[in-house]
C-alpha cells in the first residue's frame, strides 16, 4: 500500500527563469567575424616604372619654369604619352571595338588640341585617358561603369598609393642598398639638425652660416617649388588609379525576365488611350507643319523664318519627353503582357511620329541656317536632334527586343558622351565661318551677324579675311575693325606663351594670317573711326535679318558718315 503522500512532497511551480515547458531554450550563436578586405598586391617594377614614367610626363607637360601651364601641344603630348604607356604595362590587354573607338577619339582630341585648344578638350582628354584604362581590362566598358569606376577609385586611393609603397619596398629589398638599415644615419643626423637649429637660434654668427650654406645649396641644387610638388603628387595619384583602376563589373541585367503577373485593366486602359490620344495630337501637329513649313507656304502676314523661330528647341524637348514617356510605361508587365500588344503597337506608331517630328525639327535648323547663316549654337542644334533620335530608336529597340533599362541607359549615355566628344574636336567654328563668309562674298548681308564672333575665335579669323575685298565698302570697313582687333588680341595671347606646353599651330597660323594681311587692313581703315566701323557693320546686320528690303540696307551710311542715331543698336 502506498504511503499518503505528504506536504513537503507537493507539485512545486517551475521558476518563471526556467525553460519553457512547450520549446527547448534557444541557442544564441554568435555571428561570425566579417573577413577583411583582401589587400591589393604590391605594384610590380613594371607598374613602377610605368608609375614614374607618368609623374615625369606630367611634369614635363603641365609645369613650367613659371608655374602651370597646360594647353595645345603639352595636352596633345599628355594624350599621347599616357595611352601609350597604360597599354604597353597592362595585362591581357582586352582589344574590342570599343576600345579602338575611344583611341580614335583619344588620337582625334589631340590633334584638336594642338590646333586650337579648349577647357572642353582638356576635360573630354582626361575621361577619354580614364575610358583607355577601363577598357584596356574590360570589354563592356560603359559610361555608368566609368562614372562608378572613378568615385570608386577615390575611396580606393590610399589602398592603391600603399600598395605601390609596398611595391617600392619590395624592389628596394632585392637590391644591396634596400637590405642596409638606414636609420643609423638618419637617426643621428636628425638629432644633429635639431641641435643645429638650436645653436642658431642662441648664436647669430651660426644662424648667418647656416644661411649662408642653404643659399649656395640652393644655388648649385634647383629645389621644387611647393607647386610643382603639388603636381607630382596629383600625378601619383592618377597614374596609381590608372594603372590600378578600382572597376566594378555591374550586375545589371540587359535582357527583361519574364513577368508571370499580367499588366492591370487600369494600368492598360491608360496607356492605351494615352498612346492613342498622343497620336491624333502628334498627327495634328506633323499636319499643321506639312500644311505650313514644308510647302513654303506660312499663315497670312507671317513669314517662313517667323513661323520656325525657336521652334527647333521646343520640338527637341517634346521628342525627349516622348522617350521618357515610352521608357517609363514600359518597364513594368506592360512591356511583355499580351494584352498589352495593341499599346505597343500604337506606341510604335507614336515613336514614328516623333521622328516625323524629328524631320520637322531639321528643316527649321536648314530654315534658320538658310535665312541668316550657320553658327555654333545651329551646329549644337543638329548634334542635339540627332541625338535624342538615336534615343527614340534605341528606346524602340528596347520595347522590340525585350532589354532592360539598364540596357536603354548604357546606351544612350554612350551615345550623349560620343556626341559630346565629336562637338568638342571639330572645328564649329572655322566650317562656320567658311559658309557665311562664301554666302557674304555673293551679296548677302544677313550672316554678317555672326562675324563678330567668328572673327574673335583663333581658329576661324583668317577665314574672315577675304571679306577685306568685298565689294561694299561699309563691310570692307566692318570687317577690317574686327580683324585688327582679333589681331591685336591674338598676338598678345601668343606673345604671353612662354612655353611650348601652351603653342598651338592654328592659332599660330591664323596670326600669321593676319599679319600678312595688316597692310590692307590698314589700307582699308585708313582714319576711319573703329567704333563707328563695327557699329556700322552690325546695324547692317540687324536691318538685314529684320526682312528690311535691300534699300533699306543700303541707306544705311558708311563709318565717314556714321552718327549716333536715336534708337539704333548698341553693339553690345
Amino acid at each position: 500500500m502506498t504511503p499518503p503522500a505528504s506536504a513537503t512532497d507537493a507539485v512545486q511551480p517551475s521558476p518563471v527563469w526556467g525553460a519553457p515547458p512547450y520549446r527547448p531554450m534557444p541557442e544564441w550563436a554568435r555571428p561570425a567575424a566579417p573577413k577583411p578586405a583582401p589587400k591589393p598586391a604590391p605594384f610590380k617594377a613594371k607598374e613602377l616604372i610605368a608609375a614614374l614614367a607618368l609623374v615625369l610626363t606630367s611634369d614635363l607637360v603641365m609645369y613650367a619654369h613659371d608655374g602651370f601651364a597646360l594647353g595645345g601641344l603639352g595636352l596633345t603630348a599628355f594624350l599621347v604619352i599616357v595611352p601609350i604607356v597604360l597599354f604597353v604595362v597592362a595585362r591581357n590587354v582586352r582589344r574590342s571595338v570599343r576600345l579602338g573607338v575611344i583611341s580614335a577619339l583619344l588620337v582625334a582630341t589631340g590633334l584638336r588640341a594642338s590646333y586650337a585648344p579648349t577647357a572642353g578638350t582638356a576635360v573630354v582628354g582626361l575621361g577619354l585617358v580614364f575610358a583607355f584604362a577601363l577598357t584596356l581590362r574590360s570589354l563592356r566598358t560603359f559610361v555608368p561603369e566609368v562614372v562608378a569606376a572613378a568615385f570608386s577609385g577615390m575611396g580606393a586611393l590610399g589602398t592603391r598609393v600603399a600598395a605601390a609603397a609596398a611595391g617600392v619596398k619590395r624592389v628596394a629589398a632585392r637590391t644591396p642598398v634596400g637590405r642596409v638599415s638606414i636609420l643609423p644615419v638618419v637617426i643621428p643626423a636628425g638629432l644633429c639638425a635639431i641641435f643645429l637649429g638650436v645653436f642658431a637660434l642662441a648664436n647669430p654668427v651660426v644662424a648667418h652660416g647656416i644661411s649662408a650654406a642653404w643659399t649656395a645649396f640652393g644655388h648649385w641644387v634647383a629645389l621644387p617649388s611647393p607647386g610643382r610638388i603639388v603636381v607630382w603628387c596629383l600625378a601619383l595619384l592618377g597614374a596609381v588609379t590608372l594603372l590600378r583602376p578600382s572597376f566594378r563589373s555591374s550586375r545589371a541585367a540587359e535582357v527583361s525576365a519574364p513577368i508571370m503577373e499580367g499588366a492591370s485593366t487600369t494600368n492598360l486602359l491608360v496607356a492605351r488611350n494615352a498612346f492613342v490620344a498622343l497620336n491624333v495630337l502628334f498627327l495634328a501637329y506633323n499636319l499643321l507643319d506639312a500644311a505650313y513649313l514644308w510647302t513654303g507656304a506660312p499663315p497670312a502676314g507671317m513669314r517662313t523664318q517667323q513661323y520656325a523661330h525657336q521652334g527647333a528647341f521646343w520640338l527637341t524637348l517634346a521628342l525627349v519627353m516622348l522617350t521618357a514617356v515610352v521608357g517609363v510605361t514600359f518597364r513594368g508587365p506592360l512591356a511583355q503582357d499580351p494584352k498589352a500588344a495593341l499599346a505597343r503597337h500604337v506606341a510604335y506608331v507614336w515613336m514614328g511620329q516623333g521622328l516625323v517630328l524629328a524631320l520637322g525639327t531639321y528643316r527649321r535648323i536648314a530654315i534658320h541656317v538658310a535665312y541668316s547663316g550657320l553658327s555654333d549654337l545651329r551646329i549644337v542644334g543638329i548634334l542635339g536632334t540627332t541625338l535624342v533620335v538615336f534615343g527614340v530608336v534605341l528606346v524602340a529597340a528596347k520595347l522590340h527586343r525585350g532589354r532592360t533599362f539598364a540596357w536603354l541607359l548604357r546606351r544612350q549615355l554612350d551615345a550623349l558622351a560620343v556626341t559630346l566628344a565629336i562637338y568638342t574636336i571639330f572645328p564649329t567654328h572655322l566650317v562656320s565661318a567658311k559658309v557665311n563668309v562664301g554666302r557674304i562674298e555673293s551679296g548677302e548681308y544677313r550672316p554678317m551677324l555672326h562675324m563678330f564672333r567668328q572673327s574673335h575665335e583663333g581658329e576661324s579669323a583668317a577665314a574672315v579675311i577675304p571679306l577685306l575685298h568685298h565689294s561694299d565698302e561699309r563691310v570692307r570697313q566692318g570687317v577690317a575693325a574686327l580683324l585688327e582687333t582679333e589681331l591685336t588680341r591674338l598676338g598678345t595671347e601668343i606673345q604671353e606663351q612662354t612655353t611650348w606646353r601652351q603653342k598651338s599651330w592654328g592659332s599660330r597660323r591664323t596670326l600669321e594670317a593676319l599679319e600678312a594681311a595688316r597692310g590692307e587692313i590698314a589700307k582699308v581703315l585708313g582714319t576711319v573711326d573703329r567704333d563707328a566701323a563695327r557699329s556700322v557693320l552690325l546695324e547692317i546686320s540687324h536691318v538685314a535679318n529684320d526682312g528690311s528690303s535691300l534699300e533699306e540696307i543700303l541707306a544705311i551710311p558708311n563709318a565717314t558718315n556714321w552718327q549716333e542715331r536715336s534708337g539704333s543698336r548698341s553693339m553690345y
